[in-house]
């Protein structure tokens, strides 16, 4: 069953599938497109279909996000834009760096830091004192993080919010302000990869209407959820939790 001739049921499938995804996914502010895109197969959809509305789901989902944080005040640009800016900018970088680095040792190696990053995440944490050396420094950090997820995102031309996430929890960010950058950041290399698929004729303008509507319902129900519910330590459980679940799925395509 091809993705333009889904019946109704399968629609209805799609719709529950994508909301339930993208609200939990939107509690870290991450996308959920890499767990979209296989279930969307075994609804039917051919494969560059699923790849093309799992992206836009992310892009609508996470944009839903970041609207909702703009209009409570929530988003720190501050914080935000050194890590957006150095991305955007590295990106390239890597993606011409693909064309000498084996794509399945990135791919290893990125599964391996997501798993310390996931790890140490979910250890007791000592408490840390920040001073004002370290508050002048937080703009190089800011920057370096934003300049290697653009290059894993180069290289492995998906979406950097997995590193950006780890990277700064890592560095002690608050897992909320996290998820806040990330959902920024992500949604433009999602619509990127959206528009590649779809100039190649992947699109169904029902799925899409159907996958639009979840994901920006799931993405708004899960940041009101994680910013009127959770407490911080919640969502950075859950931010370790989902490092740990992308790097065994990471480890599980590379050995299939």
């Amino acid at each position: 069953m091809g993705c333009r001739a889904m019946d109704e049921l399968s629609l209805y499938a799609v719709f529950f599938v994508t909301i339930g995804l993208n609200y939990f996914f939107a509690l870290s502010g991450k996308g959920a497109a890499i767990f979209q895109m296989p279930v969307f197969v075994w609804l039917g959809m051919p494969i560059n279909s699923a790849k093309s509305v799992a992206l836009l789901a992310n892009t609508f989902s996470l944009s839903a996000v970041t609207i909702d944080n703009f209009r409570a005040n929530r988003l720190d640009l501050k914080l935000g834009l050194p890590v957006i800016i150095a991305s955007f900018v590295f990106a390239p970088v890597g993606a011409y760096m693909s064309t000498f680095i084996e794509r399945e040792v990135v791919l290893w190696m990125f599964a391996i830091f997501l798993i310390y990053a996931g790890t140490s995440t979910l250890l007791p944490e000592k408490n840390k004192a920040k001073s004002d050396h370290d508050r002048h420094l937080m703009l190089v950090y800011l920057s370096l993080i934003g300049a290697v997820a653009g290059l894993v995102s180069g290289l492995l031309a998906v979406g950097g919010g997995g590193i950006i996430s780890a990277l700064m929890l890592l560095m002690g960010c608050q897992a909320k302000k996290i998820s806040m950058i990330t959902a920024l950041a992500v949604p433009f290399s999602s619509f990127s990869g959206f528009v590649t698929y779809a100039a190649g004729g992947h699109i169904s303008w029902p799925v899409l209407g159907t996958v639009t509507t979840a994901a920006l319902l799931g993405g708004y129900l899960g940041n009101k959820t994680a910013h009127s519910i959770m407490p911080d330590k919640v969502i950075k459980y859950i931010i370790g939790i989902l490092s740990l679940v992308f790097a065994i799925k990471i480890i599980f395509d590379l050995m299939s």
